[in-house]
């Protein structure tokens, strides 16, 4: 195991009824505060009531900007940094799901600098100061009300880069299940696929191996994932099947499961980002139809591995290390189906003469994150893969 610090500084309030205490843990860090949000699913699912009777009754003042759109835009963000100088706000609440916090991350990072915060994704800049951030998930799925990364799409330039800063952690997440019980079956399934490839990334690229406690935390996570995911689509309402799944989700990407694994690389994250940046799909979908085509291309050099995941996972007993290892593909690619997942680019909708400019746009990313092994040949091949469904 690799020598590492692991720090996440998130303080939870978990449970029924915790927005009620937003106002308290406001009041604690200052305000006015800036309230970020999507268009119209607070509203009907009551969370907004709920946030605001909690500020009034705690006589903060807030300001609102809503219309965060999945797969978040710049320029929407630049307007939120805007808002926040000009009613000086001093703290920034996100309400919704990933993209808004995402969002939220992104405004409290560029209050305080005169520099565009674009810079931050391409590497050119580094984060320096960044306004409190708190957090009220309505969405099992990013986790990123658990971590230090954000996820932004340029409106010009059509890019989707991802970029994370110790800075960025929220000082407190208000995470309520209740908030999450009108999901409609499609995100629900989409946020599982998520948290699910969270797991499947390190667990399938981290330079060390020998780690039974991080591995073991992994399986645990992807197995909860998609049997919890199951029981939602059947009963969607059933509280304790939605706080697991919201729970399962933050703590996938909490930081707790790659700590001392050295390098980690998150390709499936990689193709996705230029999928949703030049089509403007859902994450979850896009992960979903790129999977199966990344294990496939990689079904002999990681054998090891996906053998490895499908003992532990799928209970995968019987056969070489190759046969394991297409087992456990099959067993992926048939949860995904039985979710009614996307399973290729092609059953997205895209047209096979685009691939080219979405393996431009993967090598942009891959650049700065300092993925070597994908360049454009690689990349290119690995499109080719997904394109076409495996299962027919």
């Amino acid at each position: 195991m690799k020598n590492f610090v692991y720090h996440n500084p998130v303080k939870v309030l978990f449970g029924k009824n915790t927005i009620n205490q937003l106002g308290s843990e406001i009041d604690q860090l200052g305000g006015p505060a800036l309230l970020v949000y999507g268009r119209k699913k607070i509203f009907d699912n009551g969370v907004y009531q709920q946030v605001i009777s909690s500020l009034d009754n705690h006589n903060i003042a807030y300001i609102e900007h809503s219309g965060v759109q999945p797969n978040p835009l710049l320029s929407h963000v630049h307007k939120g940094i805007e808002k926040a100088r000009k009613y000086q706000c001093r703290v920034v609440v996100g309400i919704g799901g990933g993209s808004v916090i995402d969002s939220a991350k992104a405004i409290a990072s560029g209050v305080e600098t005169r520099h565009d915060i674009w810079k931050y994704f391409t590497g050119k800049k580094s984060v320096k100061q960044v306004l409190p951030i708190v957090c009220v998930p309505t969405l099992a799925g990013s986790g990123s009300e658990m971590n230090s990364g954000m996820v932004l799409t340029h409106d010009d330039k059509k890019q989707k880069f991802g970029f994370a800063h110790r800075a960025l952690f929220p000082r407190v997440c208000l995470a309520d299940p209740t908030a999450t019980l009108s999901c409609p079956p499609g995100q629900t399934a989409f946020g599982a696929v998520d948290t699910l490839v969270h797991c499947l990334e390190p667990y399938f690229s981290a330079e060390i191996l020998q780690a039974p406690f991080q591995y073991r935390f992994l399986t645990n996570v992807s197995r909860t994932s998609m049997e919890t995911c199951l029981q939602l689509l059947a009963t969607p309402s059933a509280y304790d099947h939605r706080a697991t799944m919201l729970w399962t989700s933050s703590m996938a990407l909490s930081g707790i499961s790659t700590s001392g694994l050295g390098k980690i690389n998150y390709p499936i994250h990689l193709l996705e980002h230029a999928l949703s940046a030049l089509y403007d799909i859902p994450h979850g979908a896009g992960l979903a139809a790129v999977l199966p085509g990344w294990l496939a291309y990689h079904r002999e050099s990681l054998a090891g591995r996906f053998a490895r995941f499908g003992e532990q996972v799928f209970e995968i007993k019987n056969g070489t290390v190759q046969d394991k290892s297409s087992q456990m593909i099959d067993r992926l690619l048939h949860f995904l189906y039985s979710i009614d997942c996307p399973l290729s680019l092609k059953e997205l909708g895209i047209n096979d003469k685009h691939l080219p400019e979405i393996a431009t746009h993967c090598c942009s990313q891959a650049r700065i994150w300092r993925m070597k092994d994908y360049n454009l040949q690689n990349v290119s091949a690995l499109l080719d893969s997904c394109y076409l469904p495996l299962i027919q």
